[in-house]
This record gives structure tokens, C-alpha cells and sequence, in this order.
């Protein structure tokens, strides 16, 4: 079967997602509810959309500011962004707390059989680094840079369509006060978005993750649970996504 074939079917089988137009990203909290076969897309303002590690989709965004810099912007980002805990990962204050010295890549609301160290992708070990925190080798550098310039060049001369492929997903994060999106899946799709001038971005929530994290609820988190790590640990590092003030350099 030709790709062509193979995408012509899958689209004959999907569902026509209900668009939801949302001018605050709370207008998308009643939709972590849905539960209807058709799909939701919400378009959400860019401001509130996060990448792991509780970087704003801004003009300072690692990935944005290499689309308009060049890839010498990406290099000082992974050489200069290399926590080797959890507390420096996020620029939270050390006070003992239980699971500061954490690995940096750990979620403290998800709940998986094996708790590992993100694997390496397209080809490229773990030993050459993650896309959203350093070190990173020379070669993950290009990688990275690379595919920004090539889904920018797509978008830019097809325009973004998320039926044609996949949304960009993830999940949203709250305290009850204020709410963020997490990408978890198309960060370099949402940094293309940023750098060509979307002010609105379409999302779906991931249905294999927690469509919600909500802070009240952090004694339910697994590491919590168990005691891995301190509940205000764990709810001062959703705070930083929620605000997106984690100190970049």
C-alpha cells in the first residue's frame, strides 16, 4: 500500500473533530468531560501553551527563538539548560523537601508501570540528549534545528492542516485560578505555529494521558502517593507551568 493510499484511508475513517474556539484557555476546561466519539479540537491562545519543562510558546521559546536566530540558539539553549534534578529543572528554591533530587525529565502526576529516562528518537541514542532540556551532541542539535526548518517550510507553503495528519495534543494543567495547555505531542508543530505568527493554535487533549492535572487534587498524584515526593514540591512545579515563569537562559 502507497503512503498516499494508506492516508487516503485513514482520513475516510476519521471523524470530523467539532471545532471549539476558546478566548481564554479556561473555555476548555468543560471539554476534559466529552465523551462523544467525534473528536474536539480546541483552539487555544498561544500564551497558555507549555512545553515539558514549563517553557512558554513565546518569541524566547528555545525552539522559536532558533527558527528566527539560527541554530547557535539552540546549541547556548542545550549547553546552558542541563539540570541534573528536578529543582534545578524548574528554578525551584531547595528546602529538603523529598524527591528534590529527582531526575530532571520526572511528571509527578503521571502513573506508569516503568518510571525510565526518555528514550532516544529517529535514530539518535539517549546518550545525544532530549529535545526539551541539555546537554545535547552536536548531532541532536542539527536534528532538532533541522526538523523545525522543515515543518516551518510546510506550513508556510501548504498552510496547517491538523486533518491531514495529527493535531497537535497534550494536556491541561490548573490550580483552580489558572490554566495551562501541555504539549506533549507537536512541539515543534506549536514552535512553527509561534514563529509564523499564529496567535491561536488547534489542540486535542491526548486521551492516553490525564486530559487534566489539577493541583487541588496533588495528594492523588502516584509520586505523591507514594511518597517519592513532597506534595508543595510537586504543586510549586505545576505553579510554573500554570505562570510560566521558569527562568530561561
Amino acid at each position: 500500500m502507497g503512503r498516499s493510499t494508506w492516508i487516503s484511508g485513514l482520513l475516510k475513517r476519521r471523524k470530523t473533530p467539532l471545532v471549539v474556539e476558546c478566548e481564554r484557555v479556561e473555555d476548555a476546561l468543560p471539554y476534559v468531560y466529552w465523551i462523544e466519539k467525534q473528536p474536539v479540537r480546541l483552539v487555544l491562545p498561544v500564551e497558555c501553551l507549555r512545553m515539558q519543562g514549563a517553557l512558554p510558546y513565546d518569541a524566547d521559546h528555545p525552539f522559536v527563538a532558533a527558527l528566527r536566530e539560527g541554530p547557535a540558539r539552540l546549541e547556548s539553549f542545550y549547553r546552558d539548560c542541563a539540570p541534573d534534578s528536578l529543582v534545578e529543572m524548574y528554578g525551584v528554591e531547595r528546602r529538603g523537601r523529598v524527591g528534590e533530587d529527582l531526575p530532571a525529565w520526572e511528571l509527578p502526576w503521571l502513573m506508569r508501570k516503568h518510571r525510565a529516562a526518555p528514550a532516544g528518537e529517529r535514530g539518535l541514542g539517549a546518550e545525544h540528549g532530549v529535545s526539551f532540556y541539555g546537554p545535547a551532541s552536536a548531532r541532536k542539535v542539527e536534528f532538532e534545528y533541522e526538523r523545525l526548518q522543515q515543518v516551518t517550510a510546510a506550513i508556510r507553503s501548504k498552510g496547517y492542516a491538523p486533518d491531514r495528519y495529527r493535531d497537535i495534543e497534550g494536556h491541561l494543567m490548573t490550580d483552580g485560578k489558572e490554566t495551562c495547555f501541555f504539549v506533549r505531542g507537536g512541539k515543534h508543530r506549536a514552535a512553527a505555529l509561534v514563529h509564523l505568527g499564529y496567535t491561536k493554535i488547534p489542540v486535542q487533549l491526548r486521551r492516553t494521558w490525564p486530559l487534566i492535572v489539577d493541583a487541588r487534587s496533588a495528594e492523588q498524584w502516584p509520586l505523591v502517593a507514594s511518597g517519592a515526593i513532597d506534595r508543595s514540591l510537586a504543586t510549586d512545579i505545576v505553579g510554573t507551568y500554570i505562570r510560566g515563569d521558569r527562568e530561561r537562559d
